[in-house]
């Protein structure tokens, strides 16, 4: 049998009942958007650090391949006096020199100002081996990557590595490397933090990117003999 519809009847829900519902629904709704934010940063950080990554190895793989063609002739120092922690000064093959029998080089200079990765190219004048640095610049500074920092605060970008005694040893600049110094590195290491350029809505210590990367300037492996010299490009 069929209860017939009271129109007087004012039977419903209580105010209790109504600010009971009204929490609840505030609490999901507050759970949902706490989700979608996490679900945001995380893939904002994600995307930042990729970008990083890529634009950073891409720097250091550029500086790094450089110094691979710093060996312009035989017993010839390719890191200069002058190179520091932050600024590497080397002579290179570049251009269409690179191919050549006898290349003639430049004189490269890749420098830290600030958070900003740049490069100058240097004319050279003489012959080999007795070529000459000068200070006309041929091209630059060009930066090559913003939004760089040492790996450590108050560090350096750039380490060297010279043979002494048969050990592979950090040759420590102060402040720079003195022609001594300069002319037995045999490696240059890099060691630098990239900042994304697009940053996440939330700031994040995980965005950035360490990269480290060495080339090895020497065209043969170091001698048992402790007292033989191991001089980069022979």
């Amino acid at each position: 049998m069929r209860r017939r519809l009271d129109l007087r009847d004012e039977r419903g829900s209580s105010m209790t009942e109504v600010l009971v519902a009204t929490a609840t629904g505030l609490v999901v709704l507050s759970a949902l958007t706490m989700v979608i934010v996490v679900t945001l940063h995380g893939s904002a950080r994600v995307s930042a650090r990729v970008e990083a990554n890529q634009s950073a190895r891409l720097a250091v793989s550029r500086v790094t391949e450089q110094l691979h063609s710093a060996c312009v002739a035989p017993k010839i120092a390719p890191v200069r006096a002058g190179s520091s922690g932050n600024a590497v000064r080397f002579f290179r093959a570049g251009g269409a020199e690179a191919t050549a029998v006898a290349p003639e080089p430049t004189l490269t200079e890749i420098r830290l100002d600030g958070s900003t990765l740049s490069q100058t190219e240097y004319a050279v004048t003489g012959s080999a081996p007795n070529w000459a640095e000068t200070a006309t610049v041929i091209s630059g500074p060009r930066p090559i990557l913003s939004g760089i920092s040492p790996v450590t605060a108050g560090g350096s970008i750039f380490s060297y590595y010279g043979y002494y005694e048969g050990a592979l040893t950090e040759a420590v600049p102060s402040p720079t490397l003195d022609s001594g110094q300069a002319a037995a590195v045999v490696e240059v290491r890099i060691a630098l933090t990239a900042t994304p350029k697009s940053q996440s809505p939330v700031p994040d210590e995980g965005a950035p990117a360490t990269i480290r990367d060495s080339a090895v300037l020497s065209l043969t492996p170091p001698s048992f003999n402790e007292n033989a010299n191991a001089l980069p490009c022979r």
